[in-house]
């Protein structure tokens, strides 16, 4: 029963904590002066950007999320866009990862705990 409060204390006080939050963030007033617009081009500019990936993941090609997801992805025949092919493979290692960190791994650790697994 004592984890129980602990755990209701906890979750109260991290509510109050991000309810206080937006409520002070959006009690401030707006005296900032709106940002300048600069123009720049898609080239020249110093470290990463779009520009650098454009061409090479085919960013000017429309795609289409049953493309590039699910079963079907296979059966339309036609070219899926890198990007998009890009964006299933990482969607695919996303899916694993929380399997192995909600399910496997939460497992692993109650048999370590109660010592069937040493």
């Amino acid at each position: 029963m004592r984890k129980f409060r602990n755990t209701a204390i906890a979750l109260v006080s991290a509510a109050a904590i991000t309810l206080g939050g937006v409520t002070a963030a959006a009690a401030q007033e707006d005296t900032t002066p709106p940002a300048e617009t600069e123009t720049s081009s898609l080239s020249g500019s110093s470290g990463s950007s779009w520009a650098d990936y454009h061409n090479e993941y085919e960013g000017d090609k429309e795609g289409y999320g049953i493309d590039g997801f699910g079963s079907s992805r296979d059966d339309s025949g036609e070219e899926v866009p890198r990007w998009l092919e890009t964006w299933g493979k990482v969607f695919d290692a996303l899916t694993v990862t929380s399997v192995l960190g909600l399910v496997v791994f939460p497992v692993v650790n109650f048999l370590k705990y109660n010592g069937v697994i040493k």
